[in-house]
């Protein structure tokens, strides 16, 4: 099976680094990699042009594009550079030498399976609090594998006849809810995701946090106008419209009043930022694009 490595950066290159020699060190052999840099000024450029392997194939944008609109730029390119699977990740993924070993074993002996997760830790080794992927039910098991309905873009294999069949994500998204929504998507169609816990890779954030008000610092306040916004298109078209009008409109309430755990002084600009989102949701239609 011919896999294509599709890597989304932006100024992270120490992490980048790591990423891109954990990659390499894969036991099951990349065909190729793609690496999509989104306009970085910390040197990442100027390393990603002179790697000395001709399975690289490197992307610079000429302003930040986002990270969704980076991952569909990337999954189109692997997918039209003739991949049978993409395997997806962000550049702060350190996976483990046999990661991508495991999730292919798992993909090639299963039927009707449209993606398959990596079990995605923190640098502790314990559960990282933002990959935590969708079940479809606790106890819903294809052989020793849990079954998924969604899952996110650290470290992601999607056979790409899949990706033909559903589309690419969504590259309006800007960022967050790009994952969830694509490999919704790909259940929707009649596929089941399947989680692969003997294929780990280290998530290598700052902190163990989730994309929720819980975790949030005062300089993450603008994510959350997308955090609202393409989480209500998501779930558009899955219960009546009024029924989930009311659905997103209560949500919006919860948040505001999850607010007051923020410092006083940022509460305003968390505020307005759910607002303008839960507004732009109401009629936000991105373009569907398929390869």
């Amino acid at each position: 099976m011919k896999i294509t490595a599709a890597i989304v950066t932006y100024n992270r290159f120490a992490l980048l680094k790591e990423c891109v020699e954990a990659v390499k060190a894969q036991s099951y052999p990349l065909s190729s990699v793609v690496v999509i840099d989104n306009a970085s000024t910390d040197g990442t450029r100027e390393y990603l042009d002179l790697l000395e392997d001709e399975r690289f194939y490197v992307q610079h944008c000429k302003q930040n594009m986002g990270g969704a609109w980076g991952f569909a730029e990337g999954i189109a390119l692997a997918t039209r550079q003739g991949a049978d699977a993409v395997w997806i990740m962000d550049d702060d993924t350190v996976p483990k030498h046999d990661a991508l070993e495991k999730l292919v074993e798992v993909l090639e002996s299963r039927k009707q399976v449209g993606f398959v997760n990596s079990k995605v830790v923190w640098v502790d080794g314990s559960i990282h609090q933002m990959n935590i992927p969708g079940y479809v039910a606790p106890d819903t098991f294809d052989g020793e594998h849990p079954v998924l309905r969604s899952a996110s873009f650290v470290s992601l294999l999607v056979p790409c006849k899949v990706i033909r069949e559903v589309g690419l994500p969504y590259r309006d998204f800007f960022i967050w809810v790009d994952d969830a929504e694509f490999t919704s998507r790909i259940f929707k169609a009649g596929y089941n995701g399947l989680l692969v816990n003997n294929s780990i890779v280290v998530h290598k954030t700052a902190a163990n946090y989730g994309a929720n008000l819980k975790y949030a610092t005062p300089e993450s306040a603008w994510k959350f106008y997308y955090y609202m916004r393409n989480g209500m298109f998501a779930s558009r078209g899955e219960r009546p419209w009024i029924v989930w009008f009311f659905r997103h409109l209560n949500h919006l309430r919860l948040d505001i009043r999850r607010t007051k755990l923020l410092p006083k002084e940022v509460r305003k600009d968390f505020k307005y930022n759910l607002w303008r989102g839960f507004v732009d949701g109401l009629t936000f239609h991105p373009q569907l694009e398929r390869v």
